[in-house]
């Protein structure tokens, strides 16, 4: 009888956590098909990122400094940081969307990413100085658009690539299932 109950509880258990993903760090539950809708918000970003930077280094502005071109520019800044917060989050607040929250426990992704380059870091100071704060180092920084676009992308994507190898794939929305086809081959 005693064994009987416990099998319930214990399958009980194991539907609501398989419904729910609670996270160590927060002592807050995300459900699953938020995670999901979370997962579509990174391809979104990811998305994004890559067209500015495809049509940054596409050089279909010439050497003429223009506002369209400083519009992509800054686009594609601004995915760098929000990529670089979810991915390296410092201080989130309660409504960011981090990658730890993929995770069972925040120390299973900070344990595993890889570090943080140096090119992000310079990104994350240049776009936060630059662009997303009115700032007095603008000033100082001649506005010289030339962005390390190739390095930046490389170092996105590989963190993007370790973290996409080790997500519970159910937690990824549906926007990500083409890739996961890819990953198969």
């Amino acid at each position: 009888m005693l064994l009987g109950l416990f099998v319930l509880v214990l399958r009980f258990t194991y539907k609501i956590c398989w419904q729910t993903f609670v996270m160590e760090h927060t002592n807050c539950t995300i459900k699953r098909e938020k995670l999901r809708e979370a997962s579509d918000a990174l391809y979104y970003e990811v998305s994004m990122l890559r067209v500015t930077a495809i049509t940054f280094a596409s050089d279909i502005f010439g050497e003429n400094v223009s506002p369209i071109l400083n519009a992509v520019l800054e686009s594609f800044a601004v995915h760098v940081r929000v990529l670089i917060d979810f991915f390296y989050s410092e201080n989130p607040r309660k409504d960011d969307i981090i990658a730890e929250h993929f995770f069972l426990t925040p120390n299973r992704w900070q344990g595993i990413r890889p570090p943080k380059s140096e090119t992000l870091v310079k990104a994350k100071t240049r776009a936060n100085k630059l662009l997303a704060h009115l700032t007095y180092t603008r000033l100082k920084e001649n506005l010289d658009k030339r962005w390390p676009v190739a390095e930046i992308m490389k170092d996105i994507e590989n963190v993007l690539d370790f973290f996409l190898q080790n997500v519970p794939k159910e937690l990824l929305g549906s926007r990500w299932e083409p890739n996961r086809e890819s990953e198969g081959k």
